[in-house]
């Protein structure tokens, strides 16, 4: 390095401090609400999770404002003598939902700008709203940037010149301004809009119509397939790049005589680390995830007969992975069958499988023992059957489940519950915003027992249930969500960064509804639930996004007989959330030059760095950090400013971290600078 004084400059995209409960917020009038309860949301709610979706991604900050302390009114608001203390839509007018609801999250004035519904049209005054649901929040601050994306998804008018609002599925999503400021409880603030991989397991197009329901499209902007994957549509190459198959999401497995255990290098993953916010799983089959294929066939008897051929298919496998990705504030959403499939899931050493503990399912629920089997060889609840010599070893006669579904419990599989006989359990958690009743599903799992007979809990007796029937919470189970292995209770938000696991879901029922209105449709409830997953999940929220910080540092006052020097750029990342595609820029003033790119890429003024996946400190993956060093050389006597900045994506959102500015000076002092400014946590849209 050249003589001279030694600079740093330092800039950061901080995440936002992550809250202890829901905390009142002042909103200016001006805002931007969208209501997610049934009085104006009837017909577009699915399509306002599409809308929030592409206000996110095209970097506009929206608020899901959620009251801690509401409750839920179970019969519907007019009952004689049981109507609710809130009105439906206008306050103070008497008129009350003909539905069971929660009580409103905020009241607020308003003025109708898109009217979904046919009733209240644009410009229609509202005196007060008890707005319900979980409604969604734009701040006047990001008013403009808003009013065209949802211009746009409204009005198809605009599609050509805005292709990412084009959907099959069209609904008109209500839109309110405030009139009045009004203060909300924030339960969470959203950044980023998520990347979503749906495993491709034969029911695949029940998750992928929620999703075409809603508008919310794969990563490369194309609608999500209706029909189901074929032969060769599916994954990495493809025009479906997010509908994941086993072998995909498994990764290379390895041959017979040599298994390979890393559970992070299938296509949940990018160089260690996560590729995708979310994936679901609607109805993979147990007898599927217990196949272990060997060269595309039945394993051979031993491994000695199979040694060097590949491991092609191994059910375990993808359970592993599912639970590697867990390690970091992802989500998982599991729907019927698909729930025993992972849930249930337990290592098995012996061949051809050659489980590791990696290979564990129960995300939720502890591991059950067999119970005796008692005279006569009775056991305690129809679920089980009593086998002779089949625990320890052969040696204790035990009752194990005779429904291959139910090994491994866990859970068992339960009736389906009556739609009024529902409990809504802990309406202030977001995955649970509802308005309006709900309505249960059949199928081949359509609720969830917990297998007491053997003893199972949920795992650190956590309170995971939502929504139950009459007997539960672990009877009749149908809506359960919790964080992998109990580690945090999902009713407490996070106020540290102990909780870096991610979440589960699971929902009972074969398919739901996605026809509107939703008052009308209350099995499209489970739908909203669904959707409901999609934006909690933490790689969505402040509480999930990478804390990047980029560094520029290297001699500040150089003599103009020599005018060179190495300049390093750093960048590292101390938040819970990683990053990919990183890119390292290092912009150059007029009159500097480079001696020595450094392995990086000059194009005009800028040297580029392509970093690509970001990780963090906490779990071995991608680098949380790292430096490039560029060597420059300053044209004459002068005054120069450096500038560094840090570009990423976390899902579909791009963001920036910088720029972090450095001066130097040649024959002089160097300009003063601030360091830089804070980054932009939201790239630029085409909005």
């Amino acid at each position: 390095m050249k003589n001279g004084w030694i600079g740093i400059a330092l800039a950061l995209l901080v995440a936002a401090p992550r809250p202890g409960a829901a905390e009142p917020r002042s909103f200016d009038a001006g805002s931007l609400i969208i209501p997610m309860d049934l009085a104006y949301q009837d017909h577009g709610l699915l399509q306002a999770y599409g809308l929030v979706f592409q206000l996110l991604r095209q970097g506009v900050r929206v608020y899901w404002a959620i009251e801690p302390t509401k409750t839920w009114h179970a019969a519907p608001c007019d009952t004689p003598g049981d109507e609710c203390d809130w009105d439906c839509a206008e306050e103070g007018s008497g008129v009350k939902c003909p539905y069971p609801t929660a009580s409103p999250d905020f009241f607020a004035a308003a003025r109708v700008l898109w009217d979904g519904d046919g009733g209240a049209g644009p410009g229609t005054a509202i005196a007060s709203h008890g707005y319900r649901g979980g409604p969604f929040v734009i701040a006047a601050a990001d008013r403009e940037a808003a009013l065209a994306i949802v211009e746009a998804w409204n009005d198809r008018d605009r599609w050509d010149a805005n292709p990412w609002a084009r959907r099959t599925v069209f609904q008109v999503v209500s839109v309110h301004e405030a009139t009045a400021a009004f203060t909300a409880p924030v339960a969470k603030e959203m950044v980023a809009a998520p990347t979503i991989a749906v495993f491709s397991d034969g029911n695949e197009n029940i998750a992928t119509s929620y999703l075409r329901a809603a508008g919310i499209p794969q990563s490369n902007g194309a609608e999500f397939p209706a029909a189901r994957c074929g032969a060769d549509d599916c994954g990495a190459g493809t025009a479906n790049p997010d509908m994941l198959t086993v072998p995909s999401v498994a990764g290379d497995m390895g041959t017979c005589d040599a298994p390979n255990a890393d559970h992070r290098n299938g296509q949940l993953f990018r160089d260690g680390v996560p590729a995708y916010c979310q994936i679901m799983s609607m109805h993979w089959d147990v007898r599927d995830r217990e196949t272990v294929l060997c060269n595309g066939r039945a394993c051979p008897a031993t491994p000695a007969a199979c040694a060097g051929q590949p491991i092609t298919y191994h059910g375990h496998e993808v359970v592993a992975e599912v639970r590697a990705f867990l390690d970091y504030p992802v989500h998982f959403f599991a729907e019927c069958q698909a729930v025993n499939a992972y849930e249930n899931t337990v290592p098995n050493a012996a061949w051809p499988f050659l489980d590791d503990e990696g290979r564990m399912g129960h995300f939720l629920t502890t591991v059950g023992t067999p119970p005796d089997c008692s005279a006569g060889g009775a056991c305690p609840v129809a679920d089980l059957g009593c086998t002779a010599g089949g625990c320890d070893g052969g040696a204790r006669d035990c009752c194990i489940p005779t429904d291959v579904k139910e090994m491994g419990a866990g859970f068992f599989i339960a009736a389906q519950p009556a739609s009024d006989t529902i409990q809504v359990l802990h309406p202030e958690v977001p995955y649970n915003q509802l308005d309006g009743a709900f309505g249960t599903e059949g199928g081949s799992e359509p609720a969830y027992d917990l297998a007491t007979a053997m003893g199972v809990t949920y795992v650190n007796d956590r309170n995971v249930t939502f929504l139950t029937g009459p007997d539960g919470p672990g009877v009749q189970d149908v809506w359960m969500t919790g964080y992998k292995d109990g580690v945090c209770d999902i009713l407490l938000f996070k106020d540290d960064g102990d909780c870096t696991n991610g979440k589960v879901s699971y929902l009972g029922g074969h398919a739901y509804d996605t026809a509107v209105p939703v008052s009308a449709n209350p099995s499209t409830q489970g739908t909203r639930l669904f959707l409901n997953a999609l934006f909690e999940a933490d790689c969505v929220t402040t509480t999930g996004q990478p804390a990047l910080g980029v560094t520029l540092t290297g001699p500040t006052r150089l003599e103009p007989s020599a005018a060179e020097g190495d300049y390093v750029v750093g960048y590292s990342n101390t938040g819970l959330g990683t990053a990919l595609d990183g890119v390292l820029t290092l912009t150059l003033p007029a009159g500097v030059t480079v001696t020595d790119a450094g392995g990086g890429t000059v194009a005009g003024s800028d040297v580029r760095f392509d970093i690509g996946s970001i990780g963090t400190t906490e779990i071995a993956g991608a680098p949380a950090g790292g430096s490039r060093t560029v060597g420059l050389a300053f044209g004459g006597t002068g005054t120069y400013v450096l500038s560094a900045r840090l570009e990423f994506v976390v899902g579909v959102t791009p963001m920036t971290a910088g720029p972090a500015l450095l001066g130097v000076g040649v024959g002089t002092d160097p300009p003063p600078t601030d360091g830089g400014t804070d980054g932009d946590g939201g790239g630029g849209g085409d909005g």
